[in-house]
């Protein structure tokens, strides 16, 4: 089977050589191993056991122009140079479990529709969640076009959740609870109720960010727990702050009033390095603090919404006092208006009725 080697070479001491592509090295230039024989058939088979071992653990590092798993390498190195490190860790991780072991020794001309429409209806069989399913498809699908494989993937329908918000007398409720017992957690919850923060901005959120003087704050980090991409070490996930994956969610929030003086009362004994939600220099992972924001839920006899229904809830409080729709998407950092409209501002059912009883007969 020496169909998918480019070249054997023949040494001075006797030996035949294979060279095979693996990985890139930091400067992202390519990277090469050897393979030895003392036959052209030993060299053979010695490649193919050293190929077929990094497939069986599903390495990457596949050099052959011929099969699927080339394109992935070349993908996954493009990727890992455009995106932010949380985003390349969701696709190598995607890529190492799902794709590779099903498509990495597939050859080109070999990929029909009907092998990815068998590997979806297989993911779904398995339980995955139509989301995650077209998730990973959508990875598959910017590989295949990377080797140059236009199909055309059916994307299973994925439907869409419910959108969690407080209703007015739900979030007065909390709020009463939250000023009544003032801290730095109970705050950073009211604070997201009036500013819009996801979880991960509001966990990074450091003092330096915050200007008290012109009353606003400039969000530029986020806080998220990633898989270690450390193959060998004890941790499988990790904790960064890094920018957050769009430009747009980089931005400047102006802080309404209220909050600054309670901001004032907060930071009487911080440093610029202080994390707003756990008063000191160092932070509290998102995951933590959801606990103890659904423990306060608890405590107050509130339904357990996603920590996401608090911005969804400024949202819409945003909407119902008249701001435009424009300003709003600058403040919740989208890309654009549509997403604003669409996600996240939701008239509710009292809002409906107003609508409704300002149409009047033209003809009595």
């Amino acid at each position: 089977m020496k169909e998918d080697i480019d070249k054997i070479y023949s040494r001075k001491d006797g030996r035949f050589e294979i060279r095979y592509h693996y990985g890139y090295k930091d400067d992202g230039t390519s990277n090469y191993k050897s393979v030895y024989g003392n036959s052209e058939n030993e060299v053979v088979n010695n490649y193919h056991k050293v190929i077929n071992d990094l497939i069986s653990r599903n390495d990457l590092l596949i050099y052959d122009k011929t099969y699927i798993g080339y394109d992935i390498n070349l993908w996954l190195n493009n990727a890992k140079i455009k995106n932010k490190k949380s985003t390349y860790s969701n696709y190598q991780y995607t890529i190492k479990s799902r794709i590779i072991p099903k498509f990495a020794r597939v050859k080109k001309k070999a990929i029909t529709l009907e092998i990815i429409n068998q590997f979806t209806s297989d993911l779904l069989s398995e339980g995955l969640v139509e989301k995650s399913v077209k998730d990973i498809l959508i990875i598959l699908q910017q590989i295949l076009k990377y080797g140059n494989i236009h199909i055309d993937i059916p994307m299973p329908k994925v439907p869409k959740n419910e959108i969690q918000i407080f209703e007015k007398d739900e979030q007065a409720k909390l709020e009463e609870n939250l000023l009544k017992n003032l801290n730095e957690t109970t705050f950073g919850i009211y604070f997201c109720l009036y500013t819009g923060l996801r979880i991960g901005e509001l966990c990074a959120l450091q003092w330096k960010n915050i200007d008290l003087k012109n009353k606003k704050m400039k969000v530029k980090k986020t806080l998220i727990r990633i898989k270690n991409l450390d193959e060998n070490a004890k941790k499988k996930t990790i904790v960064i702050i890094d920018e957050p994956k769009s430009t747009s969610s980089i931005r400047e929030i102006p802080i309404p009033d209220f909050l600054i003086s309670m901001l004032s009362q907060l930071s009487m004994e911080v440093t610029p390095e202080t994390f707003l939600v756990s008063g000191n220099e160092k932070f509290v992972e998102t995951r933590t603090y959801f606990n103890r924001y659904k423990k306060i839920l608890n405590q107050i006899d509130l339904e357990i919404y996603n920590f996401h229904a608090l911005r969804h809830t400024f949202a819409t409080r945003c909407i119902e006092n008249g701001c435009d729709s424009k300003t709003l998407s600058e403040i919740l950092g989208h890309s654009s208006v549509k997403i604003t409209l669409e996600r996240y501002v939701h008239p509710n059912y009292e809002n409906k009725v107003i609508m409704m009883n300002q149409l009047k007969p033209l003809y009595i």
